[in-house]
């Protein structure tokens, strides 16, 4: 049935957001990507990350309606589902019996209808909220944006005169959320929760498993019931941490011949014979 499969559906959606927001970063203003395009092709480098950008804020947009509307549709399907429940016992009550009772069991219930009618107005009743979120300013196209570099400004619900810019911190992954909660160590094989969000590495995670505990190791976190049924491989997170690296490798790179440069230059570079 739809309500037992809304994760199922949303699971969809949540992978293509993924590769849309690991992509984000790649292309991220100011970044390594950018910065080779604009030496090697200055005249077209501009238009093109442009179009890409605008491409993945499109894709992100896309992600965010198709979310709405898959739990748009198994709120209509619970509501229909408990209209049904209330008519049947209705009927129940009466004892099933009289003309009305025998002219409904010969019309079969239209339920696609229903739920078509349900889905608008589960739709109308959100667009009348005062704190409905309108789609570009959705959570999955405001984090593809920040990933972009880009300075964003949310607007606080129930107050226009409240803006709150968020600008995203181009390259500086925190080392802290790079290791693996239970091992301590740079996460090697990530894989993420999707209930509660979290991430460990698989080699941390059966470690706990190894001790009998099924509580998520995130302090504060109120999952009780980790399982392997529960994670799923976090691409995002390998990406972080290669490019961390990447950067480690290369800044230490750096360091050691700045050393060897400055080793030569005490020596004076050359050698006197007598």
């Amino acid at each position: 049935m739809a309500i037992n499969k809304e994760n199922d559906f949303k699971e969809g959606v949540k992978k293509l957001q993924n590769r849309a927001t690991m992509t984000a970063e790649l292309l991220t203003e100011g970044g390594e990507i950018e910065t080779f395009l604009m030496e090697a092709d200055p005249d077209n480098a501009e238009g093109f990350l442009l179009a890409q950008r605008n491409r993945l804020k499109a894709i992100a947009e896309g992600n965010a309606k198709q979310w709405d509307e898959i739990e748009n549709f198994v709120q209509a399907v619970k509501d229909v589902r408990g209209d049904v429940q209330r008519q049947n016992q209705s009927g129940a009550a009466a004892g099933g019996e009289g003309e009305a009772a025998a002219a409904g069991a010969d019309e079969a219930p239209d339920y696609e209808r229903s739920i078509q009618e349900a889905v608008e107005k589960v739709r109308l009743g959100k667009e009348s909220d005062p704190n409905h979120v309108p789609l570009e300013e959705h959570e999955m196209v405001m984090s593809l944006r920040e990933k972009l570099g880009e300075k964003v400004k949310k607007r606080a619900r129930n107050d226009d005169d409240d803006d709150l810019e968020i600008v995203n911190n181009v390259g500086s992954d925190d080392v802290h959320a790079l290791k693996c909660p239970i091992t301590g160590m740079f996460f090697e094989d990530p894989v993420r929760n999707k209930v509660c969000g979290h991430t460990y590495d698989r080699k941390g995670l059966n470690q706990l498993f190894s001790t009998r505990k099924t509580k998520c190791p995130i302090p504060g976190c109120s999952n009780n019931t980790l399982s392997l049924g529960q994670v799923e491989v976090d691409d995002e997170m390998k990406l972080k941490v290669r490019r961390h690296k990447t950067r480690e490798e290369a800044a230490k790179k750096k360091r050691d011949l700045d050393e060897t440069m400055d080793d030569d230059e005490e020596g004076g570079g050359y050698t006197v014979l007598e």
